[in-house]
C-alpha cells in the first residue's frame, strides 16, 4: 500500500478548515509553520507519525479519521482527484448552512447522499441539498 499525499491533502485542508483553523493558527498550535502545513495541504510533502498525531490532537479526530480514506495500491486518478476536490466543497457549503453539525455528522450526511445517487442516479449537489 502507497500514502497518497494528494489525498492527505485534500484531507487535512478539509478538516482544517471544518474545525475553523487557518493555516497560521493549526502551525502555531501544534509548532511549526503555515508553509509546513501548505505543503502538506498542496502534496508536496508528507508529515511524519510525530506531526500526524499533533494534527489529530489539534484537529480533534483520531489518527485514523485523518488518514482515513488515503491508502491505496495505486495512485489516485485525476477524475477521483476531481471528485475529491468537489466532495470537500459540498462538505464545506453544508458546514456553513448547518453549523451546529459536527465534522462527523457532515461526513455521514455525505455518505448518504453518495449512497442516495448510487441509487437513484440523481447528481451529488442535489442529493446533499437539504
Amino acid at each position: 500500500m502507497m500514502f497518497d499525499q494528494y489525498a492527505f491533502g485534500e484531507q487535512l485542508k478539509l478538516l482544517r478548515e471544518l474545525s475553523n483553523h487557518s493555516m497560521l493558527s493549526l502551525a502555531k498550535e501544534i509548532g511549526t509553520s503555515a508553509s509546513r502545513i501548505k505543503s502538506w495541504e498542496v502534496g508536496e510533502s508528507i508529515p511524519s507519525a510525530k506531526w500526524i498525531v499533533r494534527l489529530s490532537q489539534a484537529l480533534k479526530i483520531s489518527a485514523d479519521d485523518l488518514l482515513l480514506n488515503i491508502m491505496s495500491d495505486v495512485p489516485m486518478p485525476q477524475n477521483d482527484i476531481e471528485y475529491s476536490r468537489r466532495k470537500n466543497v459540498l462538505l464545506r457549503d453544508l458546514s456553513s448552512i448547518l453549523p451546529e453539525l459536527t465534522k462527523q455528522d457532515l461526513l455521514e450526511l455525505y455518505t448518504l447522499a453518495e449512497i442516495k445517487v448510487s441509487v437513484k442516479k440523481e447528481p451529488l449537489e442535489e442529493a446533499v441539498r437539504v
